[in-house]
Order: C-alpha cells, then sequence, then structure tokens
C-alpha cells in the first residue's frame, strides 16, 4: 500500500468523504467536509467521484511527503503550494514523484484548503459514511507530525484545471440566503430587522461546530422549548444576545431559538467563514430555497455529476 508521512499536521487537518448518512436519531450528525464544493473540486481534479475521502486542511497550512508516485490537486482556500520547494498553482492536478514533499500554504482568505490524491485516500468506513466525527472520535483522527495516511494509487488521465467559470472566490464578505426559523417571531420588531438587514461579523469562537456572530444584540423572548432539532445552518440566539451560527459538526438539537436557517444550497459557504468576515442573511422563503438549490446542482453537476450539497 502506497503511503503519505505527514510532516507538520497544521493547526487541523482531518479525513473528509461521504457523510454519515440518517443517523441524528441517535444524535449523530453526519460530518463530512464543511466546504463541499471544494472538496470535490479537488477530487474532480484528480479523476475521483465528488464524496472521496480527502484531507481538510484548516486554516495554517500543512505539508506531507509521499513514498511513491502520486497525482495530487488541492482546491479551497489555499491559493499556493509547493512541491519540493517550487511554487505550483492550486486548483489543478500535479504528478508527484516517490519522495516527494508537498507545502500547502495557508489560507489568506476563507478556512478550509481541500488535498485530494487519485484513487483516494484510505480510511475506515464507518456508518454509511468515509469521514470523521471528531467531537465524538469517530473515523480517522486530527493528522499529527509523524502519522503516516495510506493511499490508492488511481490513475488520473489527463491532467485537470478548474475552469475558471468554476473557481470560487475567497472574500471577507458574503450574503447567505436564509428563511426565518420556528422561534423568529420572538424577536422584536428592531430584532428581526436587524437580522435581515445588519451585517455580523465572525467572531473567534469558529470551528466546524459553528460560528459566533458579532454586531446587533438579538435577545428573543423565551421560547419555552426544552429542546429541537437544529441542522448545519440553523442560527441559534443564546442568552448572550450573538448568534451562533451551526456547522456540518453541530449537535442535532438544542434548547437555544432558533431565528433563522440558512439555505441547503449555500451551507458550504459556512465551512469558509473565518473570524472577521462579514456575514448578511438575505431573507428568502422555502420556494425559492428550493429554487436556488435546483439551480446550483444543475450548474456544478455539469462539471461534477453526483455532488451532493
Amino acid at each position: 500500500m502506497a503511503r503519505m508521512h505527514i510532516l507538520d499536521g497544521g493547526l487541523q487537518t482531518s479525513l473528509q468523504g461521504r457523510p454519515m448518512a440518517g443517523r441524528r436519531h441517535i444524535a449523530l450528525p453526519g460530518a463530512g467536509p464543511a466546504d463541499p464544493i471544494s472538496h470535490a473540486l479537488a477530487n474532480w481534479c484528480v479523476g475521483n467521484a465528488p464524496d472521496v475521502a480527502a484531507l481538510e486542511i484548516t486554516l495554517s497550512g500543512a505539508s506531507f511527503r509521499f513514498d511513491s508516485p502520486a497525482t495530487i490537486a488541492v482546491c479551497g482556500a489555499a491559493d499556493s503550494a509547493d512541491i519540493d520547494g517550487r511554487g505550483v498553482d492550486t486548483q489543478r492536478s500535479h504528478r508527484l514523484e516517490a519522495g516527494s514533499v508537498l507545502h500547502v500554504h495557508s489560507a489568506r482568505h476563507g478556512v478550509r484548503s481541500y488535498l485530494a490524491i487519485a484513487g483516494g485516500f484510505d480510511g475506515p468506513e464507518l456508518l454509511g459514511g468515509t469521514s470523521s466525527y471528531l467531537p465524538a472520535a469517530i473515523g480517522k483522527p486530527v493528522l499529527r507530525a509523524g502519522m503516516e495516511l495510506g493511499f490508492t494509487r488511481g490513475d488520473a488521465g489527463e491532467e485537470r484545471h478548474v475552469p475558471d467559470s468554476y473557481r470560487l472566490t475567497m472574500t471577507d464578505e458574503i450574503g447567505l440566503h436564509a428563511v426565518p426559523g420556528p422561534e423568529y417571531d420572538r424577536l422584536d420588531a428592531e430584532g428581526r430587522r436587524a437580522l435581515f438587514e445588519n451585517a455580523f461579523t465572525i467572531g473567534n469562537r469558529a470551528n466546524r461546530i459553528g460560528c459566533e456572530l458579532e454586531g446587533t444584540a438579538l435577545r428573543p423572548a423565551p421560547s419555552g422549548i426544552a429542546s429541537a432539532a437544529v441542522f448545519p445552518g440553523t442560527v441559534q440566539a443564546p442568552p448572550s444576545g450573538k448568534p451562533f451560527l451551526l456547522g456540518v459538526d453541530a449537535q442535532t438539537t438544542g434548547g437555544y431559538p432558533r431565528i433563522a436557517q440558512v439555505i441547503r444550497a449555500d451551507r458550504h459557504s459556512i465551512g469558509q467563514l473565518r473570524p472577521g468576515t462579514r456575514v448578511r442573511f438575505l431573507r428568502t422563503d422555502p420556494e425559492r430555497a428550493a429554487e436556488i438549490l435546483r439551480r446550483k446542482l444543475l450548474l456544478w453537476r455539469a462539471l461534477m455529476p453526483g455532488l451532493r450539497l
């Protein structure tokens, strides 16, 4: 089996692939890539299916040595990398010789970069998925210096690069379409206005579970709910007044009022929100949300059939 050696795992590098589906009734979220589009683009570059397990690299970059020839691609937040000290572009495939060292540079915008390898990285298949749910230590642990990871050598075919029309732009300001949540009406008139008209800033409490929003304090009237279902993209309103936007590793139930829900089509963008990013919630309705998702899937599946959001 071919192997890759982790020289520097960076801040947090984990193996993420197909989410674990159908386990929310036992309080287990699906996990999976925080930004499934960037993850799928890296896989596309090396000829893999969209949900093949790849590495999710957070903020600070990481370094790896390969003991066998391989074809790799880096997509997502990192806009540069180097192979054996030579600068190379991201968003495209690269062929590596045995002994090559890859360094993925730190993200200047966005948060998460994805390293895919032709044939895919080896990891356990658990509960129908090939992803790591880090809060419960399910799947591969966070990768650290000195660890190894096996991979299956695959035939990537001819070199690929992400077409310009499909390149994602990482910015410090973003709009997320959202529908009012079940407890939205417990906000007063000023709170309801502020939620969809004011900008919020991502605070320092930000990870795969979710991120705290700083700005206008939003304190709805007590909801009276003991606990209710929540999902990636749910915006909760805790007593602090700082809304909390749930991410891909968030819990399955919560007791705070749910004042908004980011639509499924935009949830991939939550995985690239870093402290300091300004966020606006763009109010929409369920019918419009379904149409936005239909159009986005039509666009992306023209390049990557089988992509799921």
